[in-house]
């Protein structure tokens, strides 16, 4: 998820017009002073110098993300949690225990054709297609998309801009 052209236009102008004191919203070199683990939310601290020379902080709370498991036979899942059992996307609706995935315990996630779907890492990514098939899987390790040929599994790249590409945009 990137930040759009629109949201980044008016934060720099928000900081270039009204934020100038402030060395760490204006790019002054900051630090992470500490990251703290706490109910659910990491807590950074950022440590920079103003423009007077004074030590100045600013925290960040960032929840935690919702873990995503691969299932395991006999692990402790509750309601709500996600898992990957067979390279398909599943989310606990009864909470178990089970030796064996039972599919009445679990609700899937994702194309109901099977024309996309997850899995943990590249060396996942099923085999089982045809030279007729057209699959997209993403790969949460790498963080990557890859699409099924009818041959192979090909990297997608996706398009990317730049900042500098952006601030061209909005320049007079």
């Amino acid at each position: 998820m990137g930040l759009s052209a629109v949201t980044y236009a008016l934060a720099k102008k928000y900081t270039d017009e009204t934020a100038i004191q402030f060395g760490g919203l204006k790019g002054a070199p900051c630090k992470v002073k500490s990251v703290i683990k706490e109910n659910g939310q990491n807590i950074v601290t950022l440590e920079w110098k103003n423009d007077e020379g004074e030590t100045r902080e600013s925290q960040i709370f960032i929840d935690d993300g919702t873990p995503i498991y691969t299932w395991e036979p006999n692990y402790d899942y509750e309601y709500g949690d996600l898992a990957i059992y067979e390279s398909q996307f599943y989310r606990c609706i009864v909470p178990n225990h089970d030796a064996t995935f039972d599919e009445t315990h679990w609700n899937g996630i994702g194309s109901p054709d099977g024309a996309y779907g997850l899995v943990n890492s590249y060396s996942d990514l099923p085999v089982r297609f045809t030279a007729a098939d057209r699959k997209m899987y993403y790969c949460m390790d790498e963080g990557l998309f890859y699409l099924w040929n009818g041959i192979t599994w090909v990297l997608q790249e996706i398009p990317t801009i730049s900042i500098a590409e952006i601030d061209a945009l909005f320049d007079d």
